[in-house]
């Protein structure tokens, strides 16, 4: 292909992706407004008490699980680069330490 060939081919995909961007653009703007009018729909008023304070209770609940289930996950991943360390400092110890074994018979 030539360098008008290709001058046509980036024109040309240029041009498509103007049209990409204009859709998807709308497409957001669509999604954007669905949302805003999603919560307006909400009346807080018809929600008793003790729904609330049950939604807080096993809001506060989900947040001590995601606690410790980060915990549990970088404690793993503090051990496991402990043992990758200790692993290479022994290797890394012994190749040092070991003596050269060159006979000359």
């Amino acid at each position: 292909m030539g360098t008008l060939g290709c001058i046509n081919d980036m024109l040309q995909r240029d041009k498509e992706n103007r049209e990409l961007r204009k859709r998807n653009r709308e497409r957001l703007t669509a999604t954007y407004h669905r949302l805003l009018d999603t919560g307006k729909e909400t009346d807080l008023s018809q929600i008793t008490v003790e729904k609330m304070e049950d939604i807080r209770r096993k809001t506060l609940e989900k947040e001590e699980l995601d606690k410790a289930a980060n915990f549990k996950t970088m404690l793993y991943l503090a051990l496991g680069m402990v043992l990758i360390l200790l692993l290479v400092w022994l290797l890394v110890g012994v190749a040092v330490n070991r003596p050269a074994t060159i006979s000359l018979r």
